[in-house]
């Protein structure tokens, strides 16, 4: 990544044996992909896609044997400070890490009008974007990324803790409140929060927005763009209230502000907490971590009303081509080639994540539940994919740490966004 020593760093070269490779996979591609690719590509992925992307590499590199293939990976707090620069200096990645929406440095509505990503709308990938997120992941109709994968928030409960402890999964506020106070009677955290990680401080709100903003006003983001809604006054207020009394209540770990992601995650890994309020996108770390499987992604109810609850969905970060790429065509290829079934399965595996057009049945047993709802036309866009700038989620950023605190109030936070969202 341009020389940042902080960034872990593998390198995949070419001459790989093909035996993981299936005879139709090395059929399909020899016809698609004719050209045999050289020279270097250099892919940038955050540290949670690592994994599976370098399962796509490796085959990749195996049908190229002239082509050294360099994966770098970094947390997404180092992304976003650093690969807008790479953009604006020219030393950008050939495939880089591309968000859906407008909210967030790396949001393919801040980069593409920009014109640091490739037009891909020409490409077979083209044809796989989902109906329901169209407006959060092209730019004006043309697609400018590859996103593969849906992601929900939710709970991710560690069921031995949960078994040991007598807790059944909470259906309302009230009884995720009981839940809470009978895990801390067992001396057990009842949810690990490692906001000291800057991205990890949005989860809570948006866990609790969807049902306090989004059973009520489906239609809430377009409100707000049309000057008809603001932060303050709505269930915004509710929801950061709600996160409030969780803190009051002592139900975070220690120094939440002072507590990583990582951390966070050890703790529920390692039965100290009960669970921690995360993406689908990072299941596979925390079953890593903890060794077993006995995992469940729970919605988290944020009223007493059952019918009420909705769950936060998205589109999970993918992958576009550098505009400045000396070797497009080979990472143009590469994009499509993540595109193939059997990538596919191989990004489901690793990621234990769904990816778009795989059968219900291959949904992993841990995300049952909770993509009940999402299936069941209960789930809320991911809050930030239609802000329009960065400023307003760095305010949120900001703000939950304050809030927590005591730096500031409910108002202070939301008003700062609703200035953020108008500046």
């Amino acid at each position: 990544m341009g020389g940042n020593n902080n960034i872990s760093r593998r390198l995949f070269l070419g001459g790989m044996a093909t035996a993981g490779l299936s005879a139709g996979l090395i059929a399909r591609i020899q016809t698609v992909y004719a050209q045999n690719f050289t020279g270097q590509l250099s892919l940038l992925c955050d540290a949670a896609k690592r994994a599976a992307l370098q399962k796509a590499v490796d085959k990749f590199a195996a049908l190229n044997p002239g082509l050294e293939i360099r994966l770098n990976a970094a947390s997404v707090d180092q992304l976003m400070a650093t690969v807008r620069m790479q953009y604006t200096s020219g030393t950008a990645p050939d495939i880089v890490p591309v968000w859906p929406g407008s909210g967030v440095p790396l949001s393919v509505h801040q980069v593409a009008p920009g014109g640091f990503l490739a037009d891909l709308s020409g490409q077979p990938i083209a044809k796989m974007v989902p109906e329901f997120a169209k407006d959060v992941i092209e730019v004006d109709g043309k697609l400018y990324w590859y996103a593969n994968q849906p992601s929900v928030i939710g709970g991710i409960t560690n069921m031995r803790v949960i078994q040991k402890a007598g807790i059944k999964q909470p259906k309302t506020w009230t009884e995720f409140l009981d839940a809470c106070q009978k895990l801390k009677d067992q001396g057990i955290i009842p949810i690990a929060l490692g906001n000291a990680t800057q991205w990890i401080t949005q989860l809570i709100s948006y866990a609790l927005v969807a049902t306090t903003v989004f059973a009520d006003n489906p239609a809430f983001p377009e409100d707000m763009k049309a000057g008809k809604a603001t932060f303050v006054g709505s269930g915004w207020e509710e929801a950061l209230g709600k996160y409030v009394e969780l803190n009051k209540r002592g139900f975070f770990n220690d120094n939440p502000s002072g507590t990583s992601f990582e951390e966070s995650q050890q703790l529920v890994a390692s039965e100290q907490a009960a669970m921690a309020i995360h993406t689908a996108g990072t299941m596979a770390g925390m079953i890593k971590t903890a060794g077993h499987r006995e995992f469940e992604m729970w919605p988290i109810p944020a009223r007493d009303d059952p019918e009420q609850t909705r769950v936060p969905v998205g589109i999970t970060n993918g992958y576009g081509v550098f505009n400045g790429s000396k070797n497009k065509d080979a990472a143009i290829a590469f994009l499509n080639f993540m595109n193939e079934p059997e990538i596919q399965r191989d990004w489901a595996d690793v990621t234990l994540v769904p990816v778009f057009g795989m059968p219900p049945e291959m949904t992993d047993p841990v995300y049952v539940g909770i993509m009940s709802y999402v299936n069941a036309g209960k789930g809320a866009l991911y809050m930030d994919n239609k802000w329009p700038n960065p400023r307003v989620q760095e305010a949120h950023f900001v703000g939950i740490p304050d809030l927590l605190d005591g730096r500031a109030t409910i108002q202070d936070v939301l008003g700062r966004m609703d200035a953020a969202y108008k500046s």
